[in-house]
């Protein structure tokens, strides 16, 4: 089972090049074509240059809010279309990485831990059903989905701020629309918690002093990192409201026949003969 490789860059450490995973009919994702990451805001002039020279950066998806963009702009090296696609509203708390929002999410989580649920994972389950609930999500990430379509050359990278959740459910979607196995879907879905356990553990440390609840801190690293519960709530959300991925796909993402073989075509290696 191949995984989405980490491409080795200076100060962004959760970029990956889904090249090379295969899907359930032998074919593999081409390699430099499809890339997500969390947010660029860190990148280096040397991270730029490897993304645009070595892997033929040509377009940039951001999925954050505003108000997040104005907090951290991306610094979008010349030459790359920079897209605005926007997944949540600017009032989903939780998701989003702006101060506000956070404040907003550590008084819910407060009042949820003495419930005596498991307070992140009842939290970011309802998240995860609503960007499949929400008509404003589902029409964005068809937005996503119609750029990948667009696209002619090149590699197209889309992100959010960590890069799990927002970019977790598209790229999980994008997973499965080229017919990768579950398996390899929620194995690079957890990915990230790998690739990002030392920038939590330094997160945690830093606001330790300010949350002396053990409790809320090991609940903040929940919703830092993620879990198979989370994307696994998308797809009973998907099967609940639509009956299969593949009618969500055709029905709300605007994959039919055609498109998603399009879209195989485009991003998927021929099959090996023999």
């Amino acid at each position: 089972m191949k995984e989405a490789g980490r491409i080795p860059l200076e100060r962004l450490y959760n970029t990956r090049d889904l090249g090379g995973i295969e899907t359930t009919d032998g074919r593999r994702i081409r390699p430099h074509r499809l890339i997500r990451s969390g947010q660029l805001s860190g990148m280096t002039e040397r991270d730029a240059r490897v993304l645009a020279e070595e892997y033929e950066l040509k377009t940039v998806v951001d999925f954050r809010t505003e108000r997040e963009k104005e907090e951290s702009p991306d610094p979008v090296p010349e030459g790359i279309t920079y897209l605005e696609i926007p997944i949540l509203d600017e009032l989903s708390v939780g998701i989003t990485r702006d101060r506000e929002s956070e404040k907003r999410m550590l008084k819910l989580l407060t009042r949820k831990l003495d419930s005596g649920v498991d307070a992140a994972a009842e939290y970011m389950q309802d998240l995860y059903r609503n960007m499949v609930k929400q008509e404003y999500c589902r029409r964005q990430y068809r937005r996503f989905f119609d750029v990948l379509l667009r696209q002619k050359e090149g590699a197209v990278l889309w992100h959010c701020s960590a890069g799990k959740d927002r970019v977790g459910v598209g790229t999980a979607y994008l997973l499965w629309a080229l017919g990768v196995p579950d398996e390899t879907v929620y194995a690079d879905y957890r990915k990230v918690n790998e690739l990002t356990r030392a920038i939590v553990d330094r997160e945690l440390s830093r606001i330790s002093g300010k949350i002396p609840d053990e409790r809320l801190l090991e609940c903040l690293r929940s919703l830092m990192q993620v879990q198979d519960s989370y994307l696994k709530s998308v797809q009973d959300e998907i099967e609940k409201e639509y009956g299969s991925l593949d009618a969500f796909l055709e029905r709300e993402m605007g994959l039919d026949k055609v498109a998603r073989q399009c879209l195989r075509d485009k991003y998927l290696e021929p099959k090996a003969e023999g």
